[in-house]
């Protein structure tokens, strides 16, 4: 991951380019990583939008805590406070991986604000996200929701985050216990990241490689 430390604020050179490319300058991630440009999409095919308001101490669990029965989300990404500059709150990129999904989130709170459970005194105002993304996956059936069955050695939430966190950044919204086997010897766990994007498609990829020959099987959720 190329990213832009947080200790300095952009030169101008680097404020001036990242805004011919689109981003703000307050930006850190990587402007030239193709995932993170805008997709050459009319606006009606956006999937991405921008939230303005949300509590300073805002989780990827609040967030998403309150998104259910609308769509897939395909990404998230928190912005937090930066009173230096006066912005209180904070502020957050969310991602869908279908129009509709984003539409029906854009229906529900662009007029009356999206507040989370925790929150509900807060009317976070919902945009859409001027760095527009793409469909990705239509019809399909991948998500951040990774459902793992193993052996409960591995499939638990100790090993497991032990492990992911040697191997990448993520944001885990849920961890969910399914259930046990009649016999003990598996273990049926539910994962809910962040986001699809680099974090459950990469966990799901790293845990197939990593565990396959000892029996463990990761499918989305």
């Amino acid at each position: 991951m190329h990213c832009r430390s947080a200790d300095r604020p952009p030169t101008q050179y680097e404020a001036h380019a990242l805004l011919l490319k689109g981003f703000s300058p307050n930006y850190r991630g990587d402007p030239d990583l193709a995932r993170n440009q805008s997709a050459a999409i009319p606006a009606e095919a956006n999937c991405s939008l921008f939230i303005v308001g949300l509590a300073p101490d805002l989780t990827p669990h609040e967030l998403l805590s309150g998104i259910r029965n609308i769509g897939r989300v395909y990404a998230t990404h928190i912005n937090p406070p930066v009173p230096d500059r006066g912005h209180v709150f904070s502020a957050a990129k969310l991602v869908f991986f279908e129009r509709a999904g984003a539409e029906a989130f854009y229906n529900a709170y662009s007029t009356t604000g999206y507040a989370t459970p925790r929150h509900p005194h807060l009317r976070a105002r919902v945009t859409w996200n001027r760095v527009r993304s793409a469909e990705v996956d239509k019809g399909g059936r991948r998500s951040r929701v990774l459902l793992i069955s193993g052996p409960p050695a591995i499939v638990n939430q100790q090993y497991l985050c032990a492990y992911l966190n040697t191997k990448m950044v993520y944001h885990v919204d849920e961890l969910i216990h399914r259930g046990v086997s009649d016999d003990g010897s598996r273990v049926l766990l539910e994962f809910r990241f962040g986001s699809f994007r680099c974090q459950a498609e990469a966990a799901r990829m790293a845990l197939m490689r990593e565990f396959r020959d000892v029996g463990l099987v990761c499918e989305y959720g």
